[in-house]
C-alpha cells in the first residue's frame, strides 16, 4: 500500500490526531464508516461482546508495545501483514 494512503487511513482512525488509535477512536471510526463490528471480530478470531471491550480486544491483537493503543508503526505492520480485515 502507498505510504501516503496508509497514513491517510491511519489519520481517519486517529480522530484526535495524537498519533495513536484508542479503543474509543476505533469504535467511533468503525461506526461512522458503517462497518459491522461482528464481521471484524470474526476476521480476528474473536467472539462478540460489548462494543468498547470488542475494540479493546481488537487493539490487543496488534498492540506490540502493550500500551493499549495502536500507533502508526503497529498499524503499518498490521496492514502489511494482512492480519486484519475490515470486511
Amino acid at each position: 500500500m502507498d505510504p501516503v494512503e496508509l497514513n491517510r487511513i491511519f489519520q481517519m482512525f486517529d480522530r484526535n490526531g495524537d498519533g495513536t488509535i484508542t479503543k474509543k477512536e476505533l469504535n467511533d471510526s468503525l461506526q461512522s464508516l458503517g462497518i459491522n463490528i461482528e464481521s471484524v471480530l470474526g476476521s480476528l478470531g474473536l467472539k462478540q461482546g460489548k462494543t468498547l471491550e470488542d475494540c479493546k480486544r481488537m487493539i490487543m491483537k496488534v498492540d506490540v508495545d502493550g500500551d493499549g493503543m495502536v500507533d502508526f508503526k503497529e498499524f503499518r505492520q498490521m496492514m502489511k501483514g494482512g492480519g486484519f480485515s475490515l470486511t
